[in-house]
């Protein structure tokens, strides 16, 4: 009988060695996906980042020392992944928050407790809750939703951290600082220019009075004079000036007026702000705005790195003025009081502070025009020369408020609705305010112009394929030569 012998050439064991090798990479590879899964290690590739929480949400996540409880209403389930993904987040940066799914229609009585006036609690809702204190939230709630020209309706943005933050922000605490907006010039208030909806979500209350009857309520926390058109009496600035000293913050924008503001104006230099009363002129074409015929009246002015500035640099976000005033500080420059410049025009930028002449409508400059750059929103905190804490008054001064209402066909611009609302919560400096903006999910169009779009065409119509063939043919030929 013929003894078998195996002869283990280099050819075999090359292919023994091979074939070794590719069981222990697939074995590897299916062991490394085991514990991935195990670990549910997940990455957020998002552009928007919209299952990831923010920084400010994340700060106060950290020093919650309240348990919270984020229930949400779905039938066990079949809850909107897209939503629980954000919301579990917050279970996972903190031990103070729990999360449980309940099914409304099993648990009416549980759902009853945060019914209010009689209005239900609508399926799909979440309910944030810690002590005596709970928020609901409404799935339309978690969306910015506009309106085409037909009707229809269009999702802009998405909504789900900035109204869980604001939730557990005021649950936490109970409060809700009160604004209150100065009537009685002929102002335009932050809430006729649609600004409620976004201070109420950051846990404000706002409210109006008239200095002329009254003076500031107690629980005034901020004190709004947007677009007056009248002046203030010396009365009224009276007031303004004792709320200030005692430590009160105020927000004021300022339109071009026919009528002189002496009072006013007065107010502010008293706080170390000077109004410029003229409208900026902007000359450099980068930071005018097309959709107006580079009018250099409307122009998205340089955001400083100001601490209320930063999330709009960081998300490169521009706000737009139009006619606006200008500021500067006066030459008093008291050492108890910080400045700030918040917004500026370009150095090419001018103040046409000469309105009256037949070319004051003019873009051109104009030897009157003083030059740039010129500063279009400022802003004073004072503090304790002891200390050098912030202690004392707080003003933020915008050269523009018409712009805060919209632009025109642009509506409410974006940028500057954010901007108004950092502002808010800077000047208080309070825990139970976070404002964290909306994260859009608007996508531009993709453009080409008939010379791109030629070279995209023959790039992939003649020169791929081409070279996908010629690659072919050379290797084909190179082996059959072997």
């Amino acid at each position: 009988m013929k003894k078998l012998s195996f002869k283990f050439d280099f050819k075999t064991r090359h292919a023994g060695i091979t074939a070794l090798t590719t069981i222990a990479v697939l074995a590897g590879i299916i062991i490394l996906n085991i514990l991935v899964g195990e670990l549910k290690l997940e990455a957020d590739l998002t552009p928007k980042k919209l299952f990831s929480l923010t920084d400010e949400t994340k700060g106060m996540l950290e020093t919650l020392d309240n348990e919270i409880e984020i229930i949400a209403l779905y039938e066990p389930g079949k809850e909107p992944e897209n939503i629980m993904k954000t919301v579990e987040e917050y279970e996972r940066l903190s031990s103070n928050v729990t999360i449980s799914i309940i099914d409304p229609d099993r648990e009416p009585a549980l759902v009853a407790r945060f019914a209010e006036e009689d209005a239900l609690v609508a399926k799909g809702s979440f309910i944030v809750s810690s002590g005596n204190y709970f928020r609901v939230i409404t799935p339309m709630d978690f969306y910015d939703i506009t309106y085409n020209q037909q009707g229809q309706p269009q999702v802009m943005g998405q909504k789900i951290e900035q109204q869980i933050t604001s939730a557990i922000a005021y649950v936490r605490s109970g409060r809700s600082p009160k604004i209150y907006e100065i009537t009685g010039h002929r102002e335009t208030p932050l809430a006729v220019s649609g600004y409620e909806p976004m201070l109420s979500r950051a846990n404000f209350e706002l409210g109006e009075v008239s200095l002329i009857r009254s003076g500031i309520p107690e629980d005034a926390t901020l004190v709004t004079i947007i677009g007056p058109r009248n002046d203030f009496s010396e009365a009224e600035t009276d007031k303004l000036d004792t709320y200030l000293a005692s430590g009160g913050s105020l927000l004021i924008a300022l339109d071009l007026s026919q009528a002189l503001m002496p009072n006013l104006f007065g107010l502010l230099a008293r706080w170390d702000i000077e109004v410029r009363n003229g409208l900026v002129l902007e000359t450099r074409a980068t930071r005018l705005i097309a959709e107006f015929g580079d009018n250099p009246f409307v122009f998205a002015p340089y955001v400083s790195e100001h601490e209320a500035m930063i999330s709009l640099t960081e998300a490169k976000m521009d706000p737009v003025f139009q006619a606006s005033l200008g500021f500067r500080r006066t030459e008093a420059q008291q050492r108890q009081i910080e400045y700030f410049t918040l917004l500026s025009s370009s150095v090419d930028a001018r103040l046409r502070v000469d309105l009256t002449s037949e070319v004051s409508g003019s873009p051109t400059p104009i030897p009157s025009d003083e030059r740039g750059p010129i500063e279009v929103a400022v802003a004073i905190r004072q503090r304790n020369m002891d200390t050098y804490e912030p202690e004392g008054a707080t003003i933020v001064a915008l050269g523009s408020a018409s712009t805060l209402k919209g632009l025109g066909f642009l509506g409410q611009i974006k940028a500057n609705a954010d901007m108004v609302m950092n502002l808010v919560n800077w000047t208080l400096n309070d825990d139970s305010i976070v404002n964290v903006p909306s994260k859009s999910l608007f996508r531009l169009p993709l453009r080409i112009n008939t010379l791109n779009g030629l070279i995209y065409a023959v790039l992939t119509v003649i020169i791929i394929p081409f070279f996908c063939l010629g690659a072919g043919i050379f290797i084909y030929f190179r082996r059959r030569n072997k």
